[in-house]
């Protein structure tokens, strides 16, 4: 196993920045779990209520997302009330190959959640989601098509196939279609000279070759890209804990409520998950990233005592 060039002195000694980096990282970590494990206790000791009998403050209700104005998601194209979609493409760093993240979209509208005894608004600014993931799969390069079908998964829940490779270039290309868009509304001098260039670069993004901030790599095609989407789709039981507010937008007296995340407690969980399997999902990161923290600053303490000649 390599060890970080850091962690070591030009003498061969280890560095003082390694133990207190050990350290840092462990106490964060530690931290980070025990807001994890509050938020879990928060939803265990928080009963879920009708939505009839909700009352203003922390509370917790469960149903199915229903109203508004859904999205569609861009990959797996349900119709939503959030997606959030990760790309990442394979690059070379020191010989070695690792995924870089080249773009990051999220998405949300409010909606309603409905039970039998009722409906009532979720407003989702600045919520956590805990969903299971929509769709996962690569893309592979024009050139390493010969070698089959790349990887993929998509939630059978869903009911829908997993994204094509045309789909899945179609949205790489997304972007220029936008800049396209900004330059033709723009009317300035030269815009049409930059937007017959956009065309060119988008028509060599279809092709397969590599553009990004840097310009454009002529390796036509020489990297695989691999995707990511989660999604909350329209009409799935979803359970909610934030906090029952009254509605400031209400539109009769069946909409005079609404939960949102609250300016005093700030938990504000929405998740597709059954009430067990996010219990138990919250409950085990936040053991886990309180057992690494705290082995860390163990770790690290000992690293440092090590290098001071005192263990």
């Amino acid at each position: 196993m390599a060890v970080p060039a850091l962690a070591f002195a030009s003498s061969g000694h280890i560095s003082p920045i390694f133990p207190i980096a050990l350290g840092v990282a462990g106490v964060i970590l530690f931290i980070v779990g025990f807001v994890k494990y509050r938020k879990f206790r928060l939803l265990a000791d928080t009963p879920r209520v009708p939505i009839r009998s909700v009352a203003m403050g922390l509370s917790h209700v469960a149903g199915t997302s229903v109203g508004g104005q859904p999205l569609t998601s861009p990959l797996t194209q349900v119709p939503c009330y959030y997606f959030e979609v990760t790309v990442e493409k394979k690059v070379k760093k020191d010989n070695q190959e690792t995924w870089e993240r080249t773009h990051h979209e999220k998405a949300e509208v409010p909606f309603y959640i409905q039970d039998e005894t009722g409906t009532i608004l979720v407003n989702p600014q600045n919520a956590e989601y805990n969903l299971p993931q929509a769709f996962w799969g690569e893309l592979r390069p024009p050139m390493m098509l010969s070698l089959g079908s790349a990887p993929r998964k998509v939630d059978q829940s869903l009911g829908v196939p997993p994204p094509t490779d045309d789909h899945l270039r179609a949205y790489l290309n997304g972007s220029f279609n936008q800049m396209r868009a900004a330059v033709q509304a723009s009317g300035k001098p030269g815009a049409g000279v930059l937007d017959k260039g956009l065309a060119v670069a988008q028509k060599m993004q279809m092709m397969g070759v590599s553009i990004g901030a840097g310009g454009i790599s002529m390796d036509f095609g020489n990297h695989a890209y691999r995707f990511t989407e989660f999604v909350l789709p329209a009409g799935r039981a979803t359970n909610v804990l934030g906090t029952c507010a009254e509605n400031p937008s209400a539109s009769g007296d069946d909409d005079r409520n609404l939960i949102k995340r609250g300016e005093n407690e700030k938990t504000f969980l929405i998740s597709t998950k059954s009430e067990e399997k996010l219990e138990g999902s919250m409950k085990l990161q936040a053991f886990v990233m309180i057992f690494l923290g705290a082995a860390l600053i163990l770790g690290g303490a000992a690293v440092g005592l090590y290098s001071a000649h005192m263990l």
